[in-house]
């Protein structure tokens, strides 16, 4: 049981104990107290006739349109349903967790003028498992309105749910099965539910992670290719990094020459290997230091008061906290990174095929001429790279216009989510193709019966593509073997140097 005692205590760590590792919540009596307060804040500058956007006034271009008392009652569950304008594909329930823990987080806060009523209804749906289906596009507007919509109307017994197979379901059913009904919503808290960048946070917590493992099984097969070649190891010492004054190129090389060091001097046939082998570690740097950086956005979003209006010392001030484009930003920047380093593995791949550079049999064919090899292995990570190419083009770079030109301006943090997801599937078929290049060069090696074995730091690696896929001795469809190796990837069951 995780216990919250305010919006300062959601850590990246926690969140991902929740959505993902399915830890409970609960809520210190300080959260609590904290929350009730906010809640009178409200209330009070309701009693004194001050306009709130959202509660006392519509929304967007209708701002200016004053609600009477009857109106304003029905305006907050209404909020949430006349927005849900979205369609699946869903987010992934992990996801959907993210997101309501990181909501919960900010109306923790005080500032979102919310119930402790709630927040604790909130945590009871974390708590058993009530997954919003929440769309996974289609969020052309500022802030995250259509998909919060989706995700909270929900609590309110509209909408949908996901059942543990990815099947949707009626939320009010949902929540009868759990002994609970709809939440009744009182002032402001569906503008506070619909508000900020819960979503943005959620997802570009989800794809970080991805991102991060990604990152290391593209150390993983880079390495694999250095000693699949025989490249020499000149590029990978730790005076490079010195030179650099690079702590992050540091740590990289000194990753690279644990998994591929080992072999004599001298043992490479050629003076330099091709440029996309030497400068694998500081495009791994590269990416290690976009991710970093990412993942301080992260942590610093999961804290940030994004309410639009936020109680503040008695005032209910509107605000950008919305515009989540620090995380868009990161996010395509990490597309980038990954779609450079995709590039480099795909270049180390065509160098296996070719016999001037690997010593080995042109297409890794152990008969060339009868028997194809691996060229097309190639020919599939060049199709992956070529799209991967399109989508590191940013998201967030580009405006439009929305509710009568009051909304002009837009982060698209859910589509570069979208991007950054398929990037790094893409990613990963550029990897399987690389690894199954070096686990067939690690057995022609082997034919010749003069060589050791991969370097000690790969031969985990290299035991476990063995079982995975068979050497290529004949012309056979790879691409289930390559399908093998991604699934491999996805579930992160091949041991990294």
């Amino acid at each position: 049981m995780i216990t919250l005692a305010g919006h300062g205590d959601l850590s990246r760590e926690t969140v991902e104990a929740v959505a993902w590792g399915g830890q409970r919540l609960a809520l210190a009596p300080a959260a609590v107290e904290r929350v009730a307060a906010g809640q009178a804040e409200l209330a009070a500058l309701l009693a004194r006739g001050t306009r709130v956007y959202g509660v006392s006034t519509g929304m967007g271009w209708l701002a200016s349109v004053d609600l009477d008392p009857a109106a304003q009652e029905r305006h907050q569950r209404n909020l949430l349903l006349g927005r849900a304008v979205g369609g699946p594909p869903w987010l992934e329930a992990a996801e959907a967790r993210a997101l309501l823990v990181a909501r919960l987080g900010n109306l923790l806060s005080g500032h979102a003028g919310v119930g402790p009523e709630l927040c604790r209804f909130l945590v009871d749906r974390v708590n058993d498992g009530l997954v919003p289906a929440v769309p996974r596009r289609g969020a052309g507007s500022p802030g995250e309105v259509v998909p919060l919509a989706h995700a909270f109307q929900t609590l309110a017994g509209a909408g949908l749910v996901l059942r543990p197979d990815g099947s949707a379901q009626d939320a009010g059913a949902a929540l009868a099965e759990r002994g609970a009904l709809p939440h009744r919503l009182r002032a402001k808290e569906g503008i506070a539910l619909l508000a900020g960048s819960p979503l943005a946070t959620a997802l570009a917590l989800a794809r970080l992670r991805s991102a991060e493992r990604l990152a290391g099984q593209l150390l993983a097969s880079a390495a694999a290719a250095i000693d699949a070649l025989q490249a020499p190891l000149d590029p990978y010492d730790e005076a490079i990094g010195r030179l650099a004054g690079n702590p992050l190129l540091g740590e990289v090389l000194a990753d690279l020459r644990r998994a591929a060091g080992g072999r004599a001097a001298g043992e490479a046939a050629r003076l330099q290997a091709p440029v996309s082998f030497r400068v694998a570690p500081q495009t791994l740097a590269q990416l290690r230091r976009t991710l970093g950086r990412l993942d301080e956005d992260v942590r610093r979003a999961l804290v940030a008061v994004t309410d639009s209006p936020a109680l503040v010392g008695g005032r209910a001030l509107a605000g950008g906290g919305f515009h989540a484009v620090g995380l868009a930003s990161g996010m395509d920047a990490a597309a980038v990174a990954l779609a450079q380093a995709a590039e480099l593995a795909g270049q180390r791949l065509h160098r296996l095929l070719d016999g001037r550079f690997s010593g080995l049999p042109d297409q890794l064919s152990p008969d060339p001429g009868p028997v194809t090899g691996l060229v097309a292995v190639h020919k599939r990570a060049v199709g992956a790279l070529h799209e991967a190419r399109r989508l590191a083009t940013p998201a967030s770079v580009g405006q439009a216009e929305t509710s009568l030109g009051q909304e002009d301006a837009a982060s698209f943090a859910p589509e570069a989510a979208e991007q950054l997801r398929r990037v790094e599937r893409l990613t990963r078929e550029v990897v399987a193709c690389e690894l199954l290049a070096a686990r067939q060069a690690w057995w022609l090696r082997g034919r010749g019966g003069r060589w050791d074995g991969p370097a000690p730091g790969l031969r985990p690696l290299a035991a476990c593509l063995e079982e995975l896929v068979a050497p290529v001795d004949r012309d056979r469809p790879l691409g289930p073997d390559l399908e093998r190796l991604i699934g491999a990837l996805e579930r992160h069951e091949l041991p990294l140097p």
